[in-house]
């Protein structure tokens, strides 16, 4: 006679089929049994902090993978103070998003892409949060790779630093306490400053010279100054609407009338004009007149007689 099956046997057998079959669907579905992944290091100067486990790296603004591990020192020198980060980036999500030809399984594809300008970079997964990522990017203009690893273990990606973290770095060496002392050093001194300053001669003297301002604007002879200034730009505004063109006319003429006698005056007193010569010639003649009067009065003065008898002649020598 045959042995009955326990109900509890076959029990269990159909429940570790139903998890198997399940683990195995959740395995095929997600991919991971097909998917090419590859690590690599990457070496960051400054803090960590923000950066976790499980961050996301991305391409371009694309996820690829995550991050594994972050070492506050890891296969570099001692005098090296970057910290090292170990990524992981997925082929086949790579090669989802990209229908170039792109290999990152080998250090010779690595290498290409380095000279291309591949380099990783800390970014910001969230300004809220202030939680990192790691961002690469092919930047052509970007300065040469330095590596860090003593020993090649990883597949090594070169770094340089964001603009976010060159902004960090410059404030953080400002020196934040020596501005403060000079800024308290200045209100000191403003504040010393103020404080010796006489605020009721200075209120007194504004006051003052307010009222002298009063006064003079105030003031009759101003007020007649200003109407007798407006009685004069009339007057000259009624004078200027008088003048015609024809009184212009008669002075144009009148000042060449005055031109023309200048002229001739010129002409007169040039020193070759008919009128200096002949003033000339009666100039020395009337010399000569003149000369002969003085010699007559001289022989006057010495025959007094002459006048009466006249010149006597003249005796001649033997």
């Amino acid at each position: 006679m045959s042995k009955k099956a326990n109900p509890t046997v076959i029990g269990v057998f159909i429940i570790a089929g139903v998890a198997l079959g399940v683990a195995g669907l959740i395995v095929f579905s997600s991919g991971n049994l097909f998917s090419k992944k590859h690590k690599y290091i990457l070496y960051f100067e400054g803090s960590m902090k923000g950066m976790n486990k499980g961050a996301p790296v991305q391409l371009k603004g694309v996820t690829i993978g995550s991050v594994l591990e972050v070492y506050i020192a890891h296969n570099q020198a001692q005098y090296d103070h970057s910290c090292p980060v170990i990524i992981e980036i997925d082929e086949t999500t790579l090669r989802e998003y990209t229908d170039r030809q792109l290999t990152v399984d080998s250090p010779e594809d690595v290498k290409h892409l380095i000279d291309k300008g591949l380099r990783g970079k800390l970014d910001a997964a969230s300004f809220v949060t202030g939680v990192l990522m790691v961002e690469l990017s092919m930047d052509p203009e970007a300065p040469p790779p330095v590596f860090h690893q003593l020993k090649p273990e990883y597949i090594e990606i070169p770094t340089q630093r964001t603009a976010i973290e060159t902004l960090l770095t410059n404030i953080g060496k400002i020196d934040i306490r020596g501005m403060a002392d000079k800024l308290n050093a200045i209100l000191g001194k403003l504040d010393n400053g103020l404080g010796n300053l006489d605020v009721k001669a200075i209120n007194t003297g504004v006051t003052n010279l307010l009222a002298s301002l009063d006064r003079v604007v105030s003031s009759p002879e101003l007020s007649n100054s200003l109407i007798s200034l407006h009685h004069t730009l009339d007057n000259f505004g009624a004078l200027a609407k008088n003048i015609d063109t024809n009184t212009l006319l008669q002075v144009q003429a009148t000042l060449a009338d005055v031109r023309r006698a200048v002229q001739g005056v010129s002409t007169m007193v040039a020193p070759d004009a008919p009128v200096q010569t002949e003033l000339a010639d009666a100039l020395d003649q009337l010399g000569n007149a003149a000369r002969a009067i003085a010699e007559l009065a001289e022989f006057l003065k010495r025959n007094p007689d002459a006048l009466i008898t006249g010149r006597s002649p003249s005796k001649e020598k033997p």
